[in-house]
């Protein structure tokens, strides 16, 4: 199923059908740096804080919510979407 991300600085939806640059929070030395990836439908990514080396996890999951795309003359779809804050929260792996 595609996904689409909120850009919550304009609003404005975008596919994600490549590589991004989300803001993160380590979790371990509480430092925000950024990180380029893909997001799949498995709705995670590991990341490796720049500043103390810690692995981390970013969880997608609790910014899913759907969207109804409507096109015209096309019946409306039912997409997936991301509504993400500013900056990603990580967590550590289990």
């Amino acid at each position: 199923m595609p996904f689409v991300v909120r850009n919550p600085r304009n609003n404005h939806h975008e596919r994600d059908t490549m590589k991004k640059r989300y803001p993160l929070h380590c979790w371990n030395c509480e430092r925000k740096y950024s990180f380029l990836c893909e997001v799949s439908d498995e709705l995670k990514a590991f990341a490796v804080c720049p500043y103390c080396d810690a692995e981390a996890v970013v969880d997608f999951n609790p910014y899913r919510k759907p969207t109804i795309e409507v096109f015209k003359g096309v019946l409306p779809a039912v997409l997936e979407s991301l509504d993400l804050p500013d900056i990603l929260p990580t967590q550590k792996p289990t």
